[in-house]
């Protein structure tokens, strides 16, 4: 199993600020009882009422034209409509906080900086064959909307600027250096899955029988490998692994709760309490560690900015969450067409003369 974000559109913001990793964004246990066969990928979504309203963040409208062209710059991740909607929708929600939380610091941009952002994104638009009122057009959006989208990422990279000084910067780098240079742990994972709407005290004999566990572990009853082999609901642990997810780093895409946990222990002598992540619990053993590089500022002072402004975006989503009056309407039914049945693929006979490994050859994988 690989615990991991979801790489679905809710990971970018649709102003183009920064990349914001999972930050009010669901995650979900890759290959868990609780995450079903991915779907087909959708088709393209339907235009139809453009003014229609899916959501209001502090009375500003978001509607289904600003759907529609955030989904057209992405795409559709095969994880279900409704699952695609809510992501696209929260991605949709965080511009708009950072939006107006830029706007109340009174963070300005000249028009002259706006206006050389568009020329140069017209020169791109042209060096790749096309034009910017193609542009428009294409996503159904006007200039004015363009304007206002590009006027909105710089502020957001003057924000970044004023607030990341070097001192602010070395002071980052200084507190995650895990995070910047690289470094890597091996891990290994009992997993107990939460059903949908369980309780709080469902959720609470869930936890307890992971402490049971790590109480047994920790008393040389069983081993870690065996406790997983023989409890894990992880069906990647199907043929005995141990529990074993290999190794990742805090910027490999895994769930940030696990992946702060996993980071917090030592190494073979350690295990977890059981974290809480979307869809169940896990008990934590960390079986190695490989630090990184370590960090030249100078250097990687580019990457250190980056690093430190999506921290910051997190920082500001969180706080502005807490006082936000967020209203998400339901899917629109019309959304997105009706995807098509599956349709069987004909079977392919062996010859009669072939073998057994050589009919296992015919055999789609």
């Amino acid at each position: 199993m690989r615990v991991s974000i979801r790489s679905g559109v809710a990971t970018l913001l649709a102003a183009g600020l920064v990349p914001l990793a999972g930050a009010h964004a669901q995650v979900t246990p890759a290959k868990t009882a609780a995450a079903p066969a991915a779907p087909k990928a959708l088709a393209s979504p339907r235009p139809a009422n453009f003014e229609q309203v899916v959501a209001t963040v502090n009375g500003e409208k978001i509607t289904r034209g600003d759907l529609i062209i955030f989904l057209s710059r992405y795409q559709i991740p095969p994880i279900g409509p409704e699952q695609v909607y809510r992501d696209a929708i929260e991605s949709l929600v965080n511009t708009r906080l950072v939006g107006q939380f830029l706007a109340r610091q009174r963070i300005t941009v000249s028009q002259e900086k706006v206006n050389d952002a568009l020329a140069q994104f017209e020169r791109n638009l042209k060096s790749e064959g096309s034009d910017l009122q193609a542009a428009l057009q294409e996503n159904s959006q006007t200039m004015d909307d363009l304007r206002r989208e590009v006027t909105d990422r710089l502020r957001w990279i003057e924000y970044v600027n004023l607030k990341g000084t070097e001192a602010e910067l070395k002071k980052f780098a200084a507190n995650h250096k895990d995070l910047i240079n690289g470094t890597q742990i091996k891990a290994s994972h009992i997993y107990l899955n939460v059903p949908k709407g369980a309780t709080p005290a469902d959720k609470q004999k869930i936890r307890q029988k992971l402490l049971a566990l790590k109480q047994d572990i920790e008393a040389k009853k069983i081993s870690f490998a065996e406790a997983a082999n023989k409890n894990s609901e992880d069906p990647a642990n199907a043929e005995g692994s141990g529990g074993d997810i290999g190794y990742f780093g805090l910027n490999s895409g895994i769930v940030e709760e696990f992946a702060n946990a996993a980071f917090a222990l030592t190494p073979g002598q350690q295990i977890s309490d059981p974290v809480e992540s979307g869809y169940g619990y896990h008990l934590i053993q960390v079986t190695d560690r490989k630090e990184g590089t370590p960090v030249d500022f100078d250097q990687q002072k580019p990457f250190i900015l980056q690093v430190y402004a999506a921290d910051l975006q997190k920082q500001i989503l969180t706080a502005e969450r807490k006082s936000a009056k967020v209203d998400i309407k339901p899917m629109p039914s019309d959304l997105f067409p009706p995807t098509p049945p599956a349709t069987t693929p004909p079977t392919t006979t062996p010859p009669a003369n072939a073998t057994p490994d050589a009919a296992k050859g015919n055999t789609p994988k």
